[in-house]
């Protein structure tokens, strides 16, 4: 008896190692397409992948369109649904709305916490349009503005929770790019750090403090130069009255005796918006009947710097200091 049970248990081992080895890549192959079609719904039209990062126990996935940036999408797994984790795909568009919100996987009550799973629900009405950074991302139950499922107020709230660890993940991502340029926005003002970040127009947004008073956002932002391969990153520190404390060249590729002038503490680009009232300036090039100096020779690079000046002012006037 022992040996025929040890016969049947071999020859059912090596069934199902048959079995699994013969559906692993068509399994594999199958979540790959879900994730996509999700990835396709949560966002809007976009070509190509270009980075696929996990972070906060999320996976993001930055897309493209031609070449320009489309946004975020995040799968997201919230642990404390009614019957187990709750996973999902949230689109963010660059501006920090979130574009749609696809349920990858589910277990909830039928009729009840599964409904998140239906077309234009409640959940999904709360989200979709909205920016982020201006949610309460709780139920109305608790507080937030969320309209909860009808009688599933707690897979409400671990979707609520799920897309609200998306977000969190969204700005980090933001924030860990940029420190991998290597640049700490605190060196603006020393003994400063940063007490809050978020994502604003697609631009990361971070609060300066010290010794427990606000004193500015740095806000990092770029625009196409003479460079086709890297575009010229700016971090431009606002204070809290909109004066250009300082402008920081984060990262560029221009050509060194021209464009690449801008990096100069004392060059005219840097000496044009220094110090000055944002809501004052006109930030053409003084040559087109604006107020900033282009370097000599380097009109595209300079057009450039100003004009992610102009976007990190523009994104500045929707940061509630």
């Amino acid at each position: 008896m022992v040996l025929m049970l040890f016969v049947i248990a071999l020859v059912c081992s090596g069934a199902v190692a048959v079995v699994y080895s013969l559906t692993k890549e068509p399994i594999a192959l199958a979540q790959q397409n879900k994730a996509v079609e999700a990835l396709r719904k949560a966002l809007p039209e976009f070509d190509t992948i270009i980075d696929t990062v996990e972070m906060k126990d999320c996976v993001i996935y930055e897309v493209l369109k031609g070449e320009e940036s489309v946004g975020y999408a995040v799968k997201t797994t919230s642990p404390n649904g009614f019957n187990g984790n709750i996973e999902l795909m949230v689109g963010f568009r660059l501006d920090g709305t979130i574009h749609n919100i696809e349920v990858l996987a589910q277990a909830e009550t039928p009729g009840l916490g599964a409904n998140m799973s239906s077309a234009d629900n409640a959940l999904q009405k709360s989200f979709v349009g909205k920016k982020a950074s201006k949610m309460d991302m709780r139920v109305k139950k608790d507080g937030g503005e969320v309209d909860a499922l009808t009688a599933a107020t707690i897979s409400s709230r671990a979707y609520s929770e799920a897309v609200g660890f998306a977000y969190e993940a969204v700005k980090q991502y933001e924030s860990e790019n940029t420190e991998q340029r290597g640049f700490d926005s605190t060196r603006f003002v020393e003994g400063s750090g940063v007490v809050a970040n978020d994502i604003v127009d697609g631009h990361l947004v971070e609060i300066l403090g010290k010794d427990d008073v606000t004193l500015g956002c740095v806000i990092y932002t770029s625009a196409q130069g003479y460079s086709r391969a890297v575009p010229v990153s700016l971090a431009v520190f606002f204070d809290t009255k909109a004066t250009i404390v300082d402008v920081a060249v984060v990262e560029q590729q221009e050509t060194p005796s021209l464009g690449g002038k801008m990096t100069e503490e004392d060059g005219v680009l840097l000496q044009s918006v220094k110090g000055k009232d944002a809501s004052r300036l006109n930030f053409a090039l003084r040559n087109s009947g604006g107020d900033i100096d282009a370097i000599t020779s380097a009109t595209i690079s300079s057009r450039a710097y100003a004009q992610a000046v102009e976007k990190a002012y523009e994104t500045y006037k929707k940061v509630n200091l």
